[in-house]
């Protein structure tokens, strides 16, 4: 088998693996290539370079280390958001990016018993730097360094020399456009950072729907980076039903098998949609106006027949529907009530008992749930005003309020 044949089934088997759902949209981005004038591996926050010979020196699963790991570079967007670093002190930069990765990428080799990933023998492993970000980390290592007069030792994750696995080539504001592998203009910079942002929304609502979770530094990108709003009509979209509409993008299966090429159904609408709000205290009425007239703003993409506005604490304290045209005024003509306990199953079984079946529920909560987040029969967006907590199911983003 070939370097390139290699490298091509590592990465197949990174975006069908649950692990990295995250990756699996990041990797289509920019381009792969190997290369014969790079010894390891180089990216430059978009395109990824790999020495065709270092992949001759690779078992299997450290080859999907590799891959991974330059592709988290792309993931968290190093390149950019730690430019002002790597142009102050490039070789500090380059190691604390590797340290932060390599660090993650081993936390996620040991939750699986398939031995899919296994750290490169002379990779950067500093678990003192664990839930550290690489400024974080880089800091560490300068400070380090000023009070040894000298750059800290440094352990490989197989015992030997660590070193920086893979070159990386920051954007330039002085440039035009560059090609394969070289550094971004800031135009491309920021064309990349709008295709990750979508790629973590992505990720999320296929992890929503599949009920399994993703790293913690990942879901973080959901607070910093994306915009709930987007994350919002994004999970809309996704669940909205019906066949209303065509489209020549996606051929019918139907027609292929009659060998004729006719265009798949698909649909902007939706038939019911359930928005559930926590009023034990969290939000405050002018933040949760703001909240509705977001979702009111989604919902004239997805066009729901129905929605229902449920407010609940410990019980459910109101139930409001609006139908078609009466969307328009949700924002305007909710009552908010409540202001008791917290806890959202009580919303899950007032459903069950009211023959309340949507085709998507979006929940506003500060997360303070006491780990009772419930067992919903339709896909759920929690949309928590409580940095750092994250549902057990479902998808999570943070709501500044």
């Amino acid at each position: 088998m070939t370097p390139e044949d290699r490298v091509l089934r590592a990465r197949v088997a990174i975006m069908r693996d649950p692990r990295f759902l995250a990756i699996g949209g990041v990797m289509m981005i920019g381009e792969c290539k190997l290369v014969d004038d790079i010894p390891t591996a180089a990216t430059n926050g978009r395109d990824v370079l790999i020495g065709r010979q270092f992949v001759d020196t690779l078992d299997d699963d450290v080859l999907r280390f590799v891959i991974l790991h330059e592709y988290y570079h792309v993931l968290f967007m190093h390149m950019t958001t730690w430019r002002h670093l790597f142009e102050e002190d490039a070789e500090t930069a380059n190691y604390a990016a590797d340290a932060v990765i390599n660090l993650m990428l081993d936390e996620l080799a040991g939750k699986g018993a398939d031995n899919f990933i296994r750290l490169w023998e002379k990779a950067i492993f500093e678990p003192q730097y664990h839930g550290m970000d690489t400024g974080d980390v880089y800091r560490a290592m300068k400070k380090s360094a000023q009070q040894q007069q000298q750059q800290p030792g440094h352990k490989g994750a197989g015992g030997g020399k660590a070193e920086p696995m893979d070159e990386h080539r920051p954007a330039s504001g002085d440039q035009q456009d560059g090609e394969v592998g070289e550094a971004l203009s800031e135009a491309q910079a920021k064309e990349v950072q709008e295709a990750v942002d979508t790629a973590v929304r992505q990720a999320a609502i296929v992890a929503g729907k599949l009920g399994a979770g993703m790293h913690r530094s990942i879901s973080d990108l959901m607070d910093v980076k994306v915009d709930w709003r987007d994350v919002l009509k994004d999970f809309l979209r996704s669940y909205a039903a019906g066949n209303d509409l065509s489209t020549w993008r996606r051929p019918s299966r139907r027609g292929m098998a009659m060998d004729t090429t006719l265009p798949s159904r698909y649909s902007e609408s939706a038939q019911r949609i359930t928005i559930g709000i926590d009023t034990s205290g969290s939000i405050g009425t002018e933040q949760l106006r703001r909240a509705l007239t977001e979702v009111m703003s989604a919902c004239e993409v997805v066009k729901p027949e129905t929605v229902d506005v449920i407010y609940w604490d410990a019980e459910v304290a109101g139930h409001e529907i609006y139908e078609a045209d009466a969307v328009t005024t949700l924002a305007e003509l909710t009552k908010p009530k409540g202001g008791g306990g917290t806890d959202p199953t009580c919303m899950q079984r007032y459903m069950q008992a009211h023959g309340i079946k949507p085709d998507c529920i979006v929940q506003f909560t500060d997360g303070h749930v006491g780990g009772q987040w419930g067992d919903w029969s339709a896909p759920v967006l929690w949309a928590i005003s409580t940095k750092g907590i994250t549902a057990p199911s479902g998808v999570s983003v943070y709501v500044p309020v």
